[in-house]
């Protein structure tokens, strides 16, 4: 049995007709026919929050989600008690105005939208619905083990895609186009607004820039594609899709098919945890988006810029975790100034490290703190490569506790370093 057709809140149309209509104008501004209808539906606040949540459990392992909990408390950068999937979820509740589901083919809308975000939803959502119908958006940015940076960067373009789109739909009545418009005051009106509503102020900062950099990255490689070859040099990139952030962030190494390097897989510390639960490679725009934690927006650009490769890995036990990242960098100046960020960001969030001495603790290749909750923190660093561990800390009812010290931590990060 066919559900019955829902209606748009606001013009009592049915939300298929809603949805047509949209679909016909957003396929002239973005010069990409529809190779077929999208279904509408409206939903109410509640029930898309609801449907988002069982996408992502549907979608992610629960064992990855619970390491990227564990992964942002090790660095520092997320409480103990931080939930990662409600933390996305009240972001998402608090953003999101509709989205296009790939799986079910359908556009969904909320209910209670004014027209002009009706509008801008409408355009940006069907994008998406567009590149499915011609590149299959499922299929590339579908969860796989190891494969975070490479589905980032696809990611970065899809929204970068369907962002310019939209804007040109929004601005071309006017004769204007997206990319007449400033790629960083896009990226400075989108973080101003996520930093100021009020229902976010508990979530980390990483974890709202981290859902912003994918429209505001991408929408810069976007627009440096267009204003090489407007929408068909865009169409171009999904026939050649980038492989990592890097090349996003760097579109000159995107056109030179410049690949990360291939970086060994962390090793589990000697005294345990043992079990790996979690691996990937987070790239360069994850890199930053730390750095950024931690310093200058600029610096962070340039500390995060000479990324080559890298390996992160979540070990996990009866109740103790630890975290190894071993990174490899363009060239040893690189390696060394991403010590040094390294060391004045969690090092810092303790006591106070000024730059000079940062830099001097790092310039010997090894540094390492106790710390009484999350366990020591360790780096080493030979030539361009360079490990920094964290843990073990083991959870308890009275909370994380330090399970390791400095010197089996650096011995730790001195056995991944030497993994060939």
């Amino acid at each position: 049995m066919t559900a019955p057709p829902t209606a748009d809140a606001a013009t009592g149309t049915s939300a298929d007709v809603v949805v047509a209509e949209a679909l016909a104008e957003v396929s002239r501004y973005r010069r990409l026919e529809a190779k077929g209808p999208v279904r509408g539906k409206t939903i109410s606040r509640g029930d898309m929050v609801e449907m988002l949540r069982e996408q992502i459990r549907r979608e992610i392992p629960e064992r990855v989600v619970k390491a990227q909990n564990e992964l942002l408390f090790a660095w520092g950068l997320a409480p103990a008690v931080f939930d990662f999937e409600q933390a996305l979820l009240t972001l998402m509740k608090s953003q999101l105005a509709g989205f296009y589901d790939p799986r079910i083919k359908t556009m969904f809308l909320l209910e209670d939208l004014g027209d002009q975000e009706r509008v801008a939803t409408l355009a940006h959502e069907l994008v998406h619905a567009l590149q499915d119908q011609h590149w299959d958006l499922e299929k590339h940015v579908k969860f796989e083990e190891g494969a975070g940076d490479r589905i980032a960067a696809i990611h970065a373009l899809a929204e970068g895609d369907a962002t310019s789109a939209m804007m040109d739909t929004l601005l071309g009545p006017r004769g204007v186009r997206a990319i007449d418009v400033s790629e960083s005051l896009f990226g400075m009106e989108a973080e101003g607004a996520m930093e100021l509503a009020p229902e976010l102020v508990d979530v980390p900062r990483l974890v709202k820039r981290s859902v912003i950099a994918p429209y505001v990255d991408g929408l810069a490689f976007v627009h440096w594609l267009r204003r090489r070859g407007d929408w068909a040099e865009v169409d171009a990139a999904w026939a050649r899709l980038p492989v990592s952030t890097e090349q996003v962030l760097h579109p000159e190494k995107y056109l030179a098919g410049e690949v990360g390097e291939s970086v060994p897989e962390p090793s589990p510390p000697p005294g345990g945890p043992s079990t790996r639960v979690y691996r990937d490679v987070l790239g360069e725009q994850t890199l930053r988006l730390v750095f950024e934690e931690w310093m200058p927006s600029k610096t962070a650009h340039a500390s995060a810029a000479g990324w080559g490769g890298d390996q992160v890995a979540v070990f996990s036990d009866r109740g103790s975790t630890a975290v190894a990242w071993r990174l490899r960098f363009d060239d040893e100046a690189s390696a060394r100034a991403a010590m040094v960020a390294f060391t004045r960001g969690i090092l810092g969030s303790a006591a106070p490290v000024d730059a000079a001495s940062a830099a001097q603790r790092a310039a010997g290749g090894k540094i390492c703190a106790e710390r009484a909750g999350s366990g020591p923190f360790a780096a080493r660093r030979t030539q361009r490569d360079l490990v920094v561990v964290a843990g073990p800390f083991q959870r308890g009812s009275a909370g994380p506790t330090s399970a390791g010290s400095c010197a089996d931590s650096l011995t730790w990060a001195s056995l991944v370093l030497s993994k060939s």
